[in-house]
């Protein structure tokens, strides 16, 4: 069975990397990061997301309760 693209994502998150939209398009095929990332949120995961200034994009990163 395929793991779910909230699946692959936390997985992605636990090995401490961060995970930008941009990888997430590219790497694996996910356009709507964000939206995953607010289901995640609400399951109790601690995700956070930095504002960076001059980039365009958004990166998130699991943070260990």
């Amino acid at each position: 069975m395929d793991r779910t693209q909230k699946q692959r994502i936390l997985e992605r998150l636990k090995t401490g990397e961060w995970l930008s939209t941009v990888e997430a398009t590219r790497e694996m095929f996910i356009l709507r990061l964000g939206a995953r990332i607010y289901d995640l949120r609400a399951e109790g995961h601690n995700i956070i997301e930095p504002k960076v200034d001059g980039k365009s994009y958004s990166e998130y990163r699991l943070i260990a309760p």
